[in-house]
């Protein structure tokens, strides 16, 4: 399967790596791959997260990466990254 990660995932994932760069650059490092490990996991389809409905209808799944969540959807032979968003933040689901 291929990973694609949307415009909004790597900005959120950039922005997030940069606040813990400025802060603890190891832990900014530990995200990144954290971040990719669960990524290579979700492409295996071995489990899958809740179906949840985005804010402007879009079906997604999602997957805790604490304190962040990551949003997904399968489509065709591609794993789409919609969102890396820290769950202390408003909620983007319905």
């Amino acid at each position: 399967m291929t990973i694609r990660i949307s415009k909004d995932a790597a900005e959120d994932l950039a922005s997030a790596t940069r606040y813990l760069a400025e802060r603890n650059p190891r832990a900014a490092t530990e995200l990144v791959a954290e971040v990719l490990d669960l990524l290579e996991r979700l492409d295996e389809g071995i489990f899958e997260g809740p179906e949840q409905q985005l804010r402007g209808g879009m079906l997604v799944r999602s997957w805790p990466l604490p304190p962040y969540r990551i949003y997904y959807r399968r489509r065709g032979g591609v794993l789409e990254v919609m969102r890396v968003y820290h769950q202390a933040r408003r909620p983007i689901t319905r």
